[in-house]
């Protein structure tokens, strides 16, 4: 009960109050209601991202481990190749995909995001390709897209691998810095694939509009998002983004776009990813062709900025 002191008579008096003690209980009450959703969520997303990892781990064991993981339509991007969708596309490509060097795994998950409904997250992690007494990639950088099922199985929608220089031996197990998971979901009605592809489009033009991908890329990357690509070392954060580019001639050309059949977000519109295609000329004469892997993260601002860019080499288009 609460207590209100007053005088009367020059004798202290004590009214005291049911209600206010009662008001005060109902407004906590309500208070910790209104930070369970949230706890809860915390609870669901370490759960989801110990069992996305695990089901990384088991994927990569072996080629018919990841035959069976991947999606059916799922895309995957390897180097030196196209942009592989479908079973059909990619099956010849799982003995390769999983060969390791001794008894290493092929592939070792480093880090995990989740949405925010932990029905969807992605995968990151290093791989361990060849012994080290070759000049072939050792290792080397991966991300990996799942769904969750309704029976708890987790589903490969898209894995996109990076090498690293041949000198590079070994990347470490581990990923400081990394990316969180989703917190901010999207409002009833929206449409977050569509706004993923149109966020991967604009980021695009905002580079050939101001002439070249630095400040595009300081502008869309998460004040955490890491690139991963070919580099020893992921570049993180806006500045470090922007200095990645700091030696992309002025006058040269990045040109990107995603393929819009291959976008896909969560069902809350929290975490999602894009699968598009580029063409980087430096020089009219120096010319090379990408493909990439973008995941997006709704933020508080209500847009998506990425979290995860990576991407490698593929053939230069047929000329018809």
């Amino acid at each position: 009960m609460g207590v209100r002191g007053g005088e009367q008579n020059g004798a202290t008096t004590f009214a005291y109050e049911p209600f206010t003690e009662t008001r005060s209980m109902t407004r906590r009450l309500f208070a910790a209601l209104a930070l369970l959703p949230i706890a809860l969520a915390a609870q669901d997303s370490t759960a989801a991202k110990s069992a996305l990892l695990a089901a990384d781990r088991a994927a990569f064991a072996n080629a018919d481990a990841l035959g069976t993981a991947l999606d059916a339509r799922a895309a995957v991007l390897l180097p030196g190749h196209d942009i592989l969708v479908g079973r059909r596309a990619w099956t010849s490509q799982l003995d390769d995909i999983v060969k390791a060097a001794g008894t290493l795994p092929g592939a070792s998950p480093t880090h995990a995001v989740v949405s925010r409904d932990a029905r969807f997250g992605c995968t990151t992690g290093v791989l361990h390709r060849v012994a080290a007494d070759t000049t072939q990639p050792r290792t080397g950088r991966y991300a990996a897209c799942w769904r969750r099922e309704r029976d708890g199985t987790w589903r490969l929608l898209a894995l996109s691998r990076a090498y690293a220089p041949h000198q590079v031996a070994a990347l470490p197990d581990s990923l400081p810095g990394a990316p969180g998971s989703a917190a901010e979901t999207a409002p009833r009605g929206a449409q977050p694939s569509l706004e993923m592809a149109n966020a991967d489009r604009a980021f695009a033009q905002f580079s050939a509009d101001s002439g070249g991908p630095s400040g595009a890329f300081a502008r869309w990357i998460a004040a955490d998002g890491m690139m991963l690509g070919s580099r020893a070392v992921p570049v993180r954060g806006s500045d470090q983004a922007r200095a990645a580019f700091a030696n992309f001639p002025n006058d040269g050309r990045f040109e990107w776009g995603p393929v819009d059949s291959l976008t896909v977000a969560a069902r809350d519109g929290s975490l999602g990813f894009t699968v598009g295609q580029a063409r980087i000329a430096a020089t009219p004469k120096d010319v090379s062709y990408s493909k990439y892997l973008t995941i997006w993260r709704r933020e508080g601002d209500g847009r998506y900025r990425f979290v995860f860019d990576i991407g490698s080499d593929r053939p230069a288009p047929r000329t018809p």
